[in-house]
Formats: C-alpha cells, structure tokens, sequence
C-alpha cells in the first residue's frame, strides 16, 4: 500500500527531514520486545541512509522492570542525558500522554509511530499532544492495512521521510533504496504476531526473500547462525520460534540495548558475539520459563482439586518468585491448558 494513506505522515517527514538537515539531535525511543528492537534498528539504519550523521543519532529502550512500558516521563528524563532536540517513539507513545506532556514542557519535540489503540478515558480517545502521530489506529486514519507493526510503520515513515527529502532536492547521492531493511520489518512483524493480511504478508515475503539470499543485516544472518538455522532457507517460522525469541530473551531477562546492538552493527564478527549471547540468554529464559510452568501447573492441579474440577470463568495464579519478564508467557501456556 502508498505510504500517503497513513494520517500524520506528512507532518512527521517534515519534522524528521529538518531535523536532519539542521542537524538535530534525534533520540529514539524503543519498546523492550522484537517489535520494538527491529524498529529501533530500522529507523536508526533508514535515518543514516536518508543523511543524519551518526552523532545526531541516540536510542533510549525501557527496562521492563525499572521504567514500565512506552515514554513515560522517568524515560524521557534519561533520554535528556543525551541532550536531544526530538524524541521519536517506535511501537510505542500512543497512549504516552502524560511521558509526550511532560518532555514538550523540558523543550523537545516528540513524534510518535506506534501501531497500538490509543489510551480511553471515560469512553473517550485521548491522544498525546505530540508534534505529530503516525498509527494506522488512531481516529481518523484511512490507512487499510491496520495490521502494521510497529516496525511496519517506522519503515513507513521512513519512506514518507525520504519522498520529503526529494521533493527538497535534499537526498544523498544515489538514492538511498530502503528495500534493505525489509529484513528487520519481517522479522519484527512474524515476531509480534500482527495478523499477516495482505500488506504484510507482501513485506514479510520480501524481507525472507533477502533473507535466503544472504543479504540480510549482519545481525540477522548472525541469529540464524546462533539458532543453528538455514538462512537460505528461511520461513516465517524461523522468524516466529527461532531468531524472534532471541531477540525477546534480551528484553525479558537482561536489556534489549544487547538486541538493538546486534540489529545496528555492521560488523559480522561482533553481529555474531552478539547473537551468540542473546542465544545464552534465551536458552536461561527456557530454563526460567520450565521451572515457572511446573509451579504454575502445580498450582492449577490443586486449584481443581479443591474446586472439584469446577474451575471459574477466570483464573489468577500467583507466586512472588514468578519471574515478571516471562510471567506472560507462562501465562499463555495456562491459558492454553484451561481455555
């Protein structure tokens, strides 16, 4: 589909296009999942072939347990350490109003690309006060696929940056092609599980195609590697049960900041350490999750036992020792099991 249906996007190429062209500080703000990770990568790759120089260039990501989730305003205080004059989101911010309120008051811009339902109060959508907001799911919008991911819609706003660019006579020599970054957009959207209607399923099938043709990022050949996969071979369930979960483990039990690493360097050798370590991760995360589904089986078992097998409509199990970076997926194993 043409980048011009999606709401917003003409405000935020021309909020990224001058701040690349008067050389703006723009700091990225990330999600701690494979979503969020990949379009981190995305936007910092997509923005240095549209001609930002790598030191306008900075990324902050959420740690789970210390900040929460999206920009809240203990995340725009960090990224202020980095001195930026524009924040921009990724997979996240829609429902940030008091996190975009509070960094407008320190001075910055903010542009939000999320792919989230917008926050209700009272019944009533309230959206961030941000400089400008691309999603295919907030009011107003006509964009048809709202299945994008959020790296779906960073790789969007990218190309709304780069027809901006043009039209200002302002893009390098030659014309940066972003079909490159398909890759990361493919694995981001298998990884989060967005429904593959027939505007994603086309970018994921691209992106694989690069894939088996031994020209994806660094990073991601890298995964492939570590996770003992064909590259050339690549499917939708390499991305989904093999490198997706890699990338997950940084977020669930050390730093996502380990997973944008190996999704931005250039380097294969390093690519490589990196993936290495994100598959030691993931292979403690199995470990975790397996002790923590005994312990919750456990828990059910007597729950229907003192129930008589008459289990409510909803059930909540809890232990103060379940880890809180894969409760969730715990929790869908249970789910699974009592429906």
């Amino acid at each position: 589909l043409p980048p011009a249906g999606l709401k917003g996007l003409g405000e935020a190429a021309r909020l990224l296009a001058d701040a690349v062209q008067q050389r703006q500080r723009l700091v990225i703000v990330a999600d701690y999942d494979c979503d969020g990770a990949t379009a981190c990568a995305v936007m910092l790759r997509g923005l240095r072939q549209l001609g930002a120089a790598p030191a306008q260039l900075g990324y902050v990501v959420p740690d789970r347990a210390v900040h929460g989730y999206g920009l809240t305003p203990a995340i725009v205080d960090l990224a202020l350490a980095q001195r930026p004059d524009l924040l921009v989101t990724v997979d996240n911010g829609i429902a940030s109003v008091a996190g975009v309120a509070h960094a407008r008051a320190q001075g910055l811009k903010v542009l939000v690309t999320d792919h989230h339902l917008p926050a209700l109060v009272d019944g009533e959508v309230v959206l961030p006060r941000a400089d400008a907001i691309v999603n295919p799911n907030q009011p107003g919008c006509g964009f048809e696929s709202k299945a994008l991911a959020g790296v779906g819609v960073a790789f969007y706003v990218l190309l709304g940056l780069r027809a901006e660019l043009r039209s200002r006579g302002a893009l390098p020599e030659p014309e940066p092609r972003l079909d490159g970054l398909l890759d990361l957009v493919a694995l981001g959207t298998v990884a989060d599980v967005v429904r593959l209607d027939a505007n994603n399923r086309r970018l994921v099938a691209q992106g694989l195609k690069r894939m088996r043709a031994g020209r994806g990022q660094p990073g991601v050949m890298a995964l492939f590697s570590a996770a003992k996969r064909d590259a050339s071979q690549a499917q939708g369930f390499d991305l989904g049960f093999a490198l997706g979960p890699r990338i997950n483990a940084a977020g669930r039990l050390a730093d996502m900041t380990l997973g944008i690493e190996t999704l931005t360097t250039d380097d294969p050798v390093r690519a490589l350490e990196l993936a290495t370590q994100l598959d030691a991760i993931n292979r403690e995360r199995r470990e975790i999750e397996g002790g923590m589904r005994d312990l919750a089986e456990a828990k059910l078992d007597a729950l229907v036992d003192a129930l008589q097998g008459a289990l409510p409509p909803a059930v909540a199990l809890f232990d103060a020792d379940f880890h809180e970076g894969v409760v969730g997926i715990v929790a869908s194993r249970i789910k699974d099991r009592v429906h």
